[in-house]
């Protein structure tokens, strides 16, 4: 029994590193990235939008 928990937590860690890595590898290049931007939906973050100098509308 002891072997399963610790298959279990094994791979509970595994997963929330994964996920963890992931989200910080897309938002942390996104804050180098000067044509990247967070977007919002509400209070929330919900995905990255990146737009380039060609793309924004001239003042």
């Amino acid at each position: 029994m002891a072997l399963m928990d610790l298959a279990t937590r094994l791979l509970l860690g595994v997963t929330a590193f994964a996920v963890l890595g992931y989200i910080g590898f897309v938002y942390g290049s996104c804050a180098v990235d000067p044509d990247c931007h967070l977007r919002t939906c509400g209070r929330q973050v919900c995905g990255v939008v990146h737009s380039h100098a060609q793309d924004r509308a001239a003042p």
